[in-house]
């Protein structure tokens, strides 16, 4: 039985990550996840402390957001960098403003990772700028993807690559007797068997892109729960027939809940890769 198969019949009840596979963006596009996605902006950035890498030059003419979402990163950096051109590329550019709302030097462009860059857009980035595709790239081959980010940054200019660290999370707890079962099975749902572990790879795949001096940049996670994300997947799932695997996320999630309150956290450390094309 081919693997995709096999991997649906067994995990179609389960609470896994692995359900992801092939489905694109598997999160919801509403106002709600607009909301989860701008206060995911501001505990990402309390945890950088920065929105562009220390490492990377200042002198950036033009920066673009792929899978921008809300575009409220590429408003904050337009503060900071008022006279650069700031492009945002999305393949649904629903949940981002509207254009007349935003600053003038941000420019919106519908634009979908798994297809060719538009001749356009190639080689005109100083600075390219990626934040969570884990879920969307889940089970794929990342490297066309990443031949594409290297189409679109220009020569000596820079990819920064923001994502979460599936493979070092952990369960925090203010006492060590705290029963945390259902934190623990989102754990290991996240994980999704290693499917994910490929994010720690992402300096050798990026130089075998094509770029360079790629390094990978390691973040704790504050004890904040990411219940969310784990909410908009499982109304996913259900829509999409998997309605078995959708109940017992939501049921991890009210049990999750509880399971904080009584002092445990689920924390997913976070990772930035830097890289640079080569001159």
């Amino acid at each position: 039985m081919p693997e995709s198969v096999q991997s649906s019949n067994t995990t179609n009840s389960q609470a896994s990550f692995r359900l992801a596979d092939g489905l694109g963006y598997a999160l919801q596009q509403n106002h709600r996840s607009a909301i989860r996605l701008n206060l995911q902006h501001f505990l990402w950035r309390q945890v950088f402390g920065f929105h562009i890498h220390p490492s990377v030059p200042t002198n950036l003419g033009r920066i673009a957001d792929v899978a921008c979402g809300t575009a409220l990163w590429l408003i904050d950096v337009s503060r900071r960098f008022p006279h650069s051109q700031l492009d945002g590329l999305d393949i649904d550019l629903t949940q981002a403003p509207h254009p007349k709302w935003l600053p003038s030097n941000i420019h919106l462009q519908s634009w979908d990772i798994f297809t060719d860059v538009p001749a356009g857009l190639k080689a005109k980035y100083d600075l390219v700028h990626v934040r969570l595709l884990v879920l969307v790239l889940s089970g794929l081959d990342p490297m066309p993807v990443l031949h594409h980010f290297f189409q679109l940054v220009k020569p000596g200019g820079y990819l920064q690559w923001d994502e979460l660290d599936t493979v070092n999370m952990c369960i925090k707890k203010v006492d060590s007797s705290i029963r945390a079962s259902a934190l623990q099975e989102i754990k290991e749902a996240s994980h999704a068997g290693g499917r994910h572990d490929w994010i720690l790879e992402l300096p050798r795949l990026l130089t075998e892109a094509g770029f360079q001096d790629a390094k990978i940049h390691f973040y704790d996670d504050p004890p904040e729960l990411h219940l969310l994300t784990m909410e908009e997947f499982a109304t996913s799932l259900a829509s999409k027939g998997h309605t078995e695997a959708a109940a017992r996320f939501t049921h991890l999630i009210q049990s999750s809940y509880q399971e904080s309150v009584n002092g445990a956290a689920l924390c997913f450390p976070r990772v930035v890769v830097v890289a640079r094309r080569p001159l």
